[in-house]
């Protein structure tokens, strides 16, 4: 569900279209707080992994529903660049 709000923030409320220059530079897309969690997630995740404390089938279930939220977040900014695309098209 954080994924869903997460693409709505970036798209409905239009902070990736507000953006003047063409194309866009993929550091725009995210705030600084979002970089800031990624890095907090993949330096614990890759701490995990190396360091034994989970088992690894504990890794394996979490990487798991992780990469299927993510696959599915990926899937949302597909549908609403396409939209977007499509809206594009309408207007010119």
């Amino acid at each position: 569900m954080g994924f869903i709000r997460t693409n709505r923030q970036h798209t409905i409320a239009s902070r990736i279209s507000a953006y003047e220059e063409e194309p866009h530079l993929f550091l725009k897309f995210f705030d600084v707080k979002s970089f800031i969690i990624m890095a907090v997630m993949m330096t614990g995740g890759i701490w995990l992994q190396s360091s034994g404390v989970a088992p690894d089938r504990f890794i394996a279930f979490f990487y798991t529903g992780l990469g299927a939220s993510l696959l599915l977040a990926g899937l949302l900014f597909a549908c609403s660049f396409a939209k977007a695309a499509l809206a594009a098209k309408g207007k010119a």
